[in-house]
């Protein structure tokens, strides 16, 4: 298996332990750790299996886990998306497989396509959000936690079997997905009236540029798409636990702190989404240069919904005053030297 999502499950990891870290009561560091723990060697099975089957075998194994989790929704409701994945994604496979016409591998690729974004959770597939569930039955755990190394995978699994022209089908159609939750979810975030719905929206706004980044055929493309993963595992995610933490707090625009998250956020520079930006508008203007156009607006809808979210962190103290500046510090270094991240990943 290629680097890449090695590498997404080792963030995934350096991830897990910043919520631990950094979450605010002890009965919720034990959850975090237990249900983050088994997800995680869930994750290292999908990165590291031989085939595609076996990963789709643990992806089940895994929605099932995830489902059985204590939950303001029913077990039905929760194990709906990763069956309806893993059921498109099964069925993708068999198309692929089957030899017969050019057009079985164009069916091939729309249910990898559709497989990949029910089971990360972004239009049109986006899972029911319940404000009340606790962080470890919450499907932005699956947005920010399994979806990486998930999509990852199913990439380049998609390259091994899928035709050339069958290929270039599956890439323009993340191309299109991307961009529809890119402007869905930068919408979204700055119009809805529910913080951790802002929150969600937010995550599916990251995943527009990363499927944007998948789909473009040329290495700025997919290291954009790398970065853009890397600020969701570590920046967003963690920004997102220590938020939950102060729900209900007062805030203040005026804050430095709210104002250098909500930068981070939007992928200003010099951040890592910024490093991610630069790459994806590269890529596209190599591809097709409309394309970065349109990319470059959608990234415009990203200010007003950051310095939302960033005044919903409040006022950190203790504890999560160290877990955001940790954060910063971290999306600092890899915006300013983003090489060892590329690298690592191949590019």
């Amino acid at each position: 298996m290629p680097a890449e999502p090695v590498e997404l499950a080792v963030l995934a990891a350096a991830s897990l332990a910043l919520a631990v870290t950094f979450s605010v009561t002890r009965s919720r560091r034990v959850e975090l750790l237990i249900r983050g723990g088994a997800g995680l060697g869930g994750l290292a099975a999908i990165a590291l299996v031989p085939t595609l089957d076996i990963a789709l075998v643990v992806l089940l194994a895994l929605g099932l886990l995830f489902a059985n989790t204590q939950g303001t929704s029913s077990f039905a409701l929760r194990v709906r998306a990763p069956m309806v994945a893993v059921a498109l994604l099964a069925l993708a496979l068999a198309f692929a497989r089957f030899e017969g016409p050019e057009v079985l591998q164009r069916f091939a690729a729309v249910g990898l396509v559709a497989g990949m974004a029910a089971a990360v959770g972004v239009l049109p597939y986006i899972h029911q959000l319940d404000p009340d569930e606790s962080l470890g039955s919450s499907p932005v755990v699956w947005l920010a936690f399994v979806g990486p190394v998930l999509a990852s995978v199913l990439v380049l699994r998609a390259q091994q079997l899928l035709s050339p022209d069958a290929g270039e089908a599956f890439g323009g159609m993340l191309i299109g997905l991307g961009l529809l939750n890119l402007l869905w979810g930068g919408v979204g975030a700055w119009k809805t009236k529910d913080v951790p719905a802002a929150w969600r929206y937010s995550f599916i706004a990251d995943w527009g540029l990363a499927l944007a980044g998948f789909g473009l055929t040329v290495s700025d493309g997919r290291g954009g798409a790398l970065l853009m993963l890397f600020a969701v595992l570590l920046c967003r995610f963690p920004l997102y636990v220590i938020s939950r933490v102060a729900a209900g707090e007062s805030t203040a625009t005026e804050r430095p702190i709210n104002l250098v998250v909500a930068a981070a956020l939007a992928g200003s520079a010099p951040f890592a989404g910024f490093a991610a930006r630069v790459l994806l508008l590269r890529g596209a203007t190599q591809v097709f240069w409309p394309l970065a156009l349109v990319l470059a607006v959608g990234m415009l809808l990203w200010l007003p919904g950051s310095l939302r979210l960033g005044r919903s962190l409040g006022r950190p103290r203790g504890r999560q005053a160290l877990g955001v500046a940790l954060v910063i510090a971290i999306n600092l270094a890899a915006g300013v030297y983003p090489l060892p991240i590329l690298s690592a990943g191949g590019f």
